[in-house]
């Protein structure tokens, strides 16, 4: 008889979602039991990982906030020690917000944190849940150490990742960033990994007074005043394609934003592509103006990385920060 083999070890964190979920008689998915107990609905994962289950809370996504994305990236601090890899198990609502919130909260990872989440819950007959925990734990054993997003077939940068459909078992893509890993019949490496460097070291904080404001056709910059007038210390400003914004109202109203110390972010309301604020006389309006560029980041990296910034920096110190590349979000 040979020696045993040593599984790599991976601790999921359970934070709640439709994975654990369960019908109401009669009513909607509500958090159940099964958040703490995922691994019961799963078989033969035991073979190949030395897997532990820890249940934070239990919570619809929807409801998750900047302290509990404080908390989780302490969470997984604190248990990095003994184990190969963390899965976090989540709501897909909140799911790419969360995984860029903590890919600028845990600097210096030198171990995968694989977020995963599922469309029906996992006591469900039919769901993609089991494959999502399978292969999410399995991705957290391989060597890369960057915050990533394990969903249908692929592994993605977490902070790169958006949930794209309500319906579909591949409900999430990563836009102008090719995934890390497919994981189909065979394992196929896509994406070289991050290599930060460590130690690894916890920046917390995130300021919740920012808004998304979408420019729409003929509305006029009202959306923006009221922000800046409701005490908002950061905005959004999706804009048309590369970063346009209407010429009457809008540069005044941008000018008028950031002179009050608001820091303005120009995005897109395109999903692909970067914003580019020279391409356009309105987005050169923007610019001239004294707004940030989201380049390629997500709508929900873009926000959260404001929301990261304006927790520890401010002015020039705040634009350097921004318009740099922190985990990944704009490489």
């Amino acid at each position: 008889m040979g020696p045993a083999v040593s599984r790599p070890r991976i601790r999921f964190l359970s934070t709640g979602g439709t994975l654990g979920m369960l019908p109401g008689s009669p009513g909607p998915l509500a958090p159940s039991s099964v958040a703490a107990n995922v691994l019961a609905y799963v078989q033969g994962i035991e073979r190949e990982l030395d897997v532990s289950v820890e249940s934070l809370w239990n919570l619809d996504s929807s409801d998750l906030s900047p302290a509990h994305w404080d908390a989780l990236a302490q969470a997984v601090a604190a248990r990095m020690d003994g184990v190969e890899g963390i899965v976090v198990v989540h709501g897909t609502d909140t799911m790419a917000w969360t995984a860029s919130a903590l890919s600028l909260a845990l600097r210096g990872l030198a171990k995968p944190v694989v977020f995963t989440g599922a469309q029906r819950p996992i006591a469900s007959v039919r769901t993609d849940a089991p494959e999502n925990v399978v292969n999410a734990a399995l991705c957290a054993a391989m060597d890369i150490p960057e915050v990533s997003l394990y969903f249908g077939r692929y592994l993605f940068r977490g902070n790169r990742s958006t949930k794209t459909s309500i319906q579909s078992y591949e409900a999430f893509e990563s836009p102008d960033c090719p995934p890390l890993v497919e994981m189909g019949v065979e394992v196929r490496p896509i994406k070289t990994p991050l290599r930060p460097a460590g130690p690894l070291r916890l920046e917390l904080g995130f300021d919740s007074r920012v808004a998304i404001v979408p420019v729409v056709p003929g509305a006029g910059p009202a959306m923006l005043e009221a922000a800046v007038e409701r005490g908002m210390r950061g905005v959004v400003v999706q804009g048309f394609g590369a970063g346009n914004v209407p010429q009457e109202g809008w540069p005044g109203a941008l000018a008028a934003a950031v002179g009050a110390g608001v820091a303005v972010v120009v995005h897109s309301h395109c999903h692909r592509g970067k914003v580019d604020l020279r391409a356009y006389v309105g987005g050169r309006a923007a610019l001239a103006a004294g707004v940030m560029s989201s380049g390629t980041m997500t709508l929900e990296c873009a926000t959260v990385k404001l929301m990261h910034g304006l927790a520890r920096a401010q002015g020039e110190e705040l634009r350097a920060y921004y318009t740099g590349d922190v985990a990944g979000e704009g490489a």
